[in-house]
């Protein structure tokens, strides 16, 4: 059985607010990029082929506290940059250029960003930037001539707390997807101008986290969504939303991402969760049928946490990074 083993823990001064993982160089080496409730962006890397060397490299201070972030090359430029969305109501593109950070543009927003993801919806080299907002509405941004440029906006029935991108093998461009307390689950696309709905199904309750990715190495990303405690997992099936299987776990689910993490599994992909009580789980799909593959309790106590994955050193196996309040957990992968 596949076991998850704690390596390294480093301490920040003030609570982490979101982790991710971005290859800057594209070299097939991560840095480690987080916020804190401080209101700075820093970014780390490994000083060593030791987990635990992982250094703070440069920063970015004195920005409002983020609310949400992302990465992706929205500058064009070929080097991803970070997305984030402040507490000031605005939307940041920080680049990332000679081992420093920069702010590159800035867009007031007018109302609080309460998600964002930065993916290609319109199928060219760069990525366009999407916005969900207080005000019940979504919003995509789009670089043109050094600045962001707003592409299109539309009102819905709620604020969208979660959204993620929903890619496809041989499709030039991305949808995206995102649940809100109507209990249902949506997939967008942009054309036109405008922001379109694409498909939708209904859920087991009001959608607190999304998150999309291949698990079967099917043409589509399948797309899973917490409710709660109750993770399911969904595929598209000719056009259309259909569940393969759902789960409960022991305490709610606080943070949630897709993708290749382990061999040792049944499926091609797997689905990272991390719980309020700082339990992380890894599931398969075994059929249509999702499978517990291994779990992890980090902290004796906690609220929330926060988790993302990614290839720390360049040996092309995946380290997990855990956020607990203000610490940070780096997690290996050690198969059967």
């Amino acid at each position: 059985m596949t076991e998850l083993q704690v390596v390294a823990d480093i301490s920040f001064k003030e609570a982490i607010t979101s982790v991710d993982f971005v290859d800057f160089m594209g070299e097939g080496v991560d840095s480690l990029v987080v916020t804190t409730l401080n209101g700075d962006v820093r970014v780390m890397q490994l000083s060593s082929d030791d987990l635990s060397s992982l250094r703070e490299v440069c920063r970015i201070e004195d920005i409002p506290p983020v609310s949400s972030m992302d990465v992706g090359d929205v500058t064009g430029d070929g080097i991803p940059d970070i997305a984030i969305g402040g507490l000031d109501n605005t939307l940041r593109i920080i680049h990332y250029e000679d081992g420093c950070l920069n702010e590159a543009a800035r867009s007031p927003l007018g109302t609080l960003p309460t998600a964002l993801c930065t993916t290609n919806v319109m199928g060219s080299n760069n990525a366009e930037v999407i916005v969900s907002t207080n005000d019940k509405a979504l919003r995509c941004f789009g670089w043109y001539d050094s600045a962001l440029d707003k592409l299109a906006h539309k009102v819905i029935e709620y604020p969208v707390f979660s959204i993620h991108p929903l890619g496809g093998k041989g499709v030039p461009y991305s949808r995206f997807v995102f649940g809100d307390d109507s209990e249902q689950l949506f997939v967008y696309r942009y054309a036109d101008d405008r922001l379109h709905e694409s498909t939708r199904t209904g859920t087991k309750g009001k959608v607190n986290l999304v998150s999309a990715g291949s698990v079967t190495g099917d043409r589509y990303d399948e797309i899973v969504t917490v409710c709660d405690k109750d993770l399911t997992l969904y595929g598209i099936v000719q056009g259309r939303i259909e569940q393969f299987d759902n789960l409960r776990g022991p305490s709610p689910v606080t943070g949630i991402r897709v993708g290749h993490v382990s061999d040792d599994t049944s499926s091609p992909g797997q689905i990272l969760v991390t719980h309020a009580d700082s339990s992380i789980g890894l599931l398969s799909l075994d059929g249509r049928q999702l499978v517990p593959n291994t779990a992890l309790k980090t902290e004796k106590s906690a609220l929330e946490s926060l988790i993302a994955f990614g290839d720390l050193n360049g040996d092309e196996k995946m380290e997990i990074v855990q956020a607990v309040g203000n610490n940070l957990h780096i997690i290996v992968v050690n198969p059967d």
